[in-house]
């Protein structure tokens, strides 16, 4: 029965040949039914002893019915033997492209974790100190999740190929250009390491009071920072899980980081992410030497923040560095940097108190000068002796906004030049903040007159030539109908005041006297 149930299990074309033998020599009826019976006797012996017809006959069948069934299994072992060796090729061809592509990806995985990625974190350094440097994530992030998605895809491979192998004995062979474990060994750390440096810091620590200068913290007030992920796809949308790490914040500059465990595919990837240095104030006052002292830090240091090598014997900044960063504050504050004279000028007066003093003018830019600024109204920077060069050989009438440089929190003043028997340079009393909170400095302009000369208003042009409406008529409050008076000015002496920066430009220090809790790694002293 067995050997007829088989001859059932053909193809049609072998059926047919099944049909043929029996056509017109035995009833088929009778093989089916009788099949058990027919395959248990031993038709050739009877029909050698007793040469029956229909015991011949039977016999011959049953060896056609054999002969069939071989053929099958020839073809069957035929067609396995081609798989086989089709498997083979197949398994060349993957394994060697598999393997163009893990050097390729080998490339791409460097240049983003040792080159793109450096570059951006050093962009946003600057970026944080007011440079204008481009620091979006959305190109990173987008190389990030491709070639994660690549080397996620070569995972998959190699585990079809590692079952290919297990279900058809197809071992590795000195041909193929290399074992699937050494590939996987191969393929495995490039996506770790792209994991472990795919979170970022985006948004360094920054309070809502100061927005413009991050990094630094004040204790007991809360502030926000923001990290990304850059290998956004589908697997990997999941949370992280961080594991918080609370120390006492002492007066030194400190990091916040971030520590996640990242289980996939069953591998476990410990990242992590860290805040630039940050410095931890317990007074408001303090804020302009923290704020020196990152910057130092960030001009001076290339490497992580962790990298402590700065602090051995901590470098001054050149001039070409603090004039770079003294011109990205103005640029922030007042959407305008400082041209070549302005730096000159600051070049001149640096000293200890510099900094203090050039952080009242941007307080004061910040609160009531921003549009003067930006359109180019304000001069600012600018000596006595320059004012009197400049001004004196244009016409009466023309007058130059500068900063005052004897407020330390910052005012502003103009001088103007009048032609009565041969030209003089008048300056005024500076105008503070609290002042311009009153009143505007285009206003104040317009309502300015002498009232020894039937109070005439000696502000026509602003320096160079160009009329007062023309530069300051947009900025006018409409309606103005009070008028300042002042007693006659003659050229009045204009202090000089001797700037410079604090020490923190060459060696930051910051005077903090609370204390915080924060997940921060501290750096030593300064």
């Amino acid at each position: 029965m067995a050997q007829w149930q088989a001859l059932l299990k053909l193809d049609s074309a072998l059926q047919s040949r099944v049909c043929q033998l029996y056509e017109k020599r035995f009833p088929r009826e009778i093989r089916h039914y009788l099949c058990v019976w027919i395959e248990n006797q031993d038709c050739w012996r009877c029909s050698f002893n007793e040469p029956l017809n229909l015991a011949v006959l039977l016999s011959e069948c049953l060896k056609e019915e054999k002969q069939i069934l071989a053929s099958v299994c020839e073809v069957q072992v035929s067609l396995m033997l081609l798989y086989l060796f089709f498997s083979f090729f197949v398994l060349q061809i993957v394994q060697r492209q598999l393997v163009n592509i893990l050097k390729q990806t080998h490339q791409v995985v460097e240049t983003l974790t040792d080159v793109e990625l450096p570059e951006w974190k050093r962009r946003q350094q600057l970026a944080c100190i007011g440079s204008p440097a481009e620091t979006s994530l959305d190109h990173l992030e987008k190389w990030f999740s491709t070639v994660a998605e690549v080397l996620l895809g070569v995972h998959e491979q190699l585990k079809k190929l590692q079952d290919l192998n297990s279900k058809y004995s197809i071992t590795d062979n000195i041909d193929l250009p290399a074992s699937i474990s050494e590939i996987e060994k191969f393929a495995l750390p490039l996506l770790m390491k792209l994991l472990t440096n795919a979170l970022v810091v985006v948004k360094q620590p920054v309070m809502q009071k100061f927005p413009q200068r991050p990094l630094i913290l004040k204790t007991g007030v809360q502030f926000s920072m923001t990290v990304r992920f850059l290998v956004n796809i589908p697997e990997f949308k999941c949370k992280f899980k961080v594991k918080p790490n609370r120390l006492g914040v002492t007066e030194e500059l400190h990091i916040i980081k971030f520590v996640s465990e990242f289980q996939h595919a069953g591998q476990t990837c410990n990242i992590e992410a860290s805040s630039l240095p940050v410095v931890v104030i317990s007074s408001t006052s303090q804020v302009p030497s923290a704020w020196a002292s990152i910057m130092w830090w960030n001009m001076l240091s290339t490497s992580e923040p962790w990298n402590l090598s700065l602090f051995i014997n901590p470098p001054p900044l050149t001039w070409e560095q603090l004039s770079q960063a003294l011109s990205w504050q103005f640029l922030t504050v007042g959407q305008r940097g400082l041209d070549e004279n302005q730096l000159s000028m600051l070049r001149d007066k640096i000293n200890e108190n510099t900094w203090i003093w050039i952080d009242g003018i941007l307080d004061l830019i910040k609160k009531h000068l921003v549009d003067l600024w930006r359109d180019g109204s304000i001069m600012g920077f600018v000596s006595r002796e320059r004012t009197r060069l400049l001004l004196q050989e244009k016409q009466a009438g023309n007058f130059l906004i500068r900063f005052s440089e004897s407020s330390k929190d910052g005012a502003v003043t103009f001088s103007w030049v009048d032609q009565s028997n041969e030209p003089h340079v008048h300056a005024i009393q500076p105008y503070t903040k609290k002042e311009l909170s009153v009143s505007t400095l285009p206003d104040i302009i317009y309502r300015y007159s002498l009232s020894s000369q039937r109070s005439r208003n000696p502000l026509v042009y602003l320096y160079p030539d160009i009329p007062k409406d023309t530069a300051f008529g947009r900025y006018k409050s409409c309606g103005i109908t009070s008028r300042l008076t002042f007693s006659t000015i003659t050229s009045k002496q204009i202090i000089m005041f001797l700037w410079g920066l604090t020490h923190c430009w060459s060696r930051p220090q910051v005077d903090v006297r609370g204390t915080a809790a924060l997940g921060s790694d501290p750096l030593p002293s300064q």
